[in-house]
């Protein structure tokens, strides 16, 4: 769970990192291949964005209920 904003920055380096990764398979690894390889980065890329925009929103959350 991201608790500051380095930590969210670091999370937002660490998805383009493995965007990174995922375009260089993509131009050196079988469409077989790349679907393995790809599948759980793809999912590790939807959880750090998932915990980014909870982390964003959390002070809007608080806001309205207040």
């Amino acid at each position: 769970m991201i608790q500051t904003d380095d930590q969210m920055l670091l999370a937002q380096q660490c998805i383009g990192n493995l965007r990174r990764v995922l375009l260089e398979a993509r131009r050196v690894h079988s469409r077989q291949d790349y679907a393995r390889l790809a599948e759980p980065i793809l999912l590790e890329i939807q959880a750090r964005e998932q915990e980014i925009l909870e982390y964003l929103s959390r002070d809007l959350e608080q806001l309205v209920t207040t």
